[in-house]
This record gives C-alpha cells, sequence and structure tokens, in this order.
C-alpha cells in the first residue's frame, strides 16, 4: 500500500468529507498518483463506488485516470490534474462582491452539479437557486446603474 494513504483506516462521516478525504490522499501523492484499488479499500469502499467516486472526481477535472495493471488486475492510476501553464502564470484580482451570495459556494449538491450534462437535476442550467440569484443580481446591477463588474480587473504577473 502507498505510504501516501493514511494509516488506519479512514470512515468518512458524510459524502462530502469523503470526497475531501479521497482527494487530499491523491494529492498527497502528487504527480505518482495512488492505485484506485488502495483508495477502495483504505476507505472500505466497494470496486463500484470507488469507481463512481474516481469518475466523479475525474468529471470535475480534479484528477485523471490511467488504465494500468496491477497485482494482476487492471486499476486505475489516480493522478491530481495540474493547473494550466496561463493559470499558474497568471494570477487574476477578484472582489468577494462577483460572488457574495451565489447559492453554489454552500449548496449541497455541489459535487454532484455538472455542467457538462445539462439533463441532470444537478446541472447550473437546471438550478432554480443560482437562477433566482442571478436574477436578483442583475436587478441590483441595473437599479444601481453600474455596469462595472468587480471581475473585469486588470491581470496581474504573479511574483515568485
Amino acid at each position: 500500500m502507498s505510504p501516501n494513504l493514511l494509516s488506519s483506516r479512514s470512515v468518512a462521516r458524510n459524502k462530502h468529507e469523503l470526497f475531501d478525504e479521497v482527494l487530499a490522499v491523491i494529492l498527497k501523492s502528487g504527480k505518482d498518483g495512488v492505485f484506485q484499488t488502495e483508495i477502495c479499500k483504505e476507505f472500505c469502499l466497494d470496486s463500484r463506488d470507488g469507481s463512481r467516486l474516481a469518475g466523479n472526481l475525474e468529471k470535475q477535472s480534479l484528477i485523471h485516470r490511467e488504465k494500468v495493471l496491477y497485482k494482476g488486475r487492471w486499476t486505475y492510476k489516480l493522478i491530481m490534474k495540474k493547473p494550466s501553464l496561463a493559470e499558474t502564470r497568471k494570477k487574476r484580482r477578484v472582489q468577494i462582491t462577483s460572488v457574495e451570495g451565489a447559492p453554489c459556494l454552500s449548496c449541497v449538491y455541489q459535487h454532484s452539479c455538472s455542467s457538462e450534462d445539462e439533463m441532470t437535476q444537478y446541472s447550473p442550467s437546471r438550478c432554480s437557486w443560482l437562477e433566482e440569484w442571478v436574477v436578483t443580481s442583475f436587478d441590483k446591477i441595473v437599479m444601481t446603474g453600474s455596469e462595472e463588474s468587480p471581475v473585469n480587473e486588470p491581470i496581474e504577473k504573479e511574483t515568485s
């Protein structure tokens, strides 16, 4: 078993904690990644649940999976995705007011939400909470007459 995994068997209290703990283990494994079967053993998941969890992480572009032969069986190596070169070289200053009150930040369905499949109930295109927030935010902009967005600030180069 990989030394990056937690020393004792982990039991997450809920889905979101499990998601975060698994992501932390994958992040800790670095560029070497961790085998999906090891994640399943460590977090007491059956292969179906482990596969769904890894698929969800991949769908959200947090990790990528490489199919490998491990101990005579096919499994996936889960590796954290690297941010794009453009993202690491540029830094945008964004004021918190641009996302203030956004329902996504505290939504219990955040980990299930995806814009890739608009037919699921957890799609931003079908979310009534998001729609209500956008309309309310737009109304505030119209009433104040301010069209200036706090997101459109100049891009700065990151100083190292």
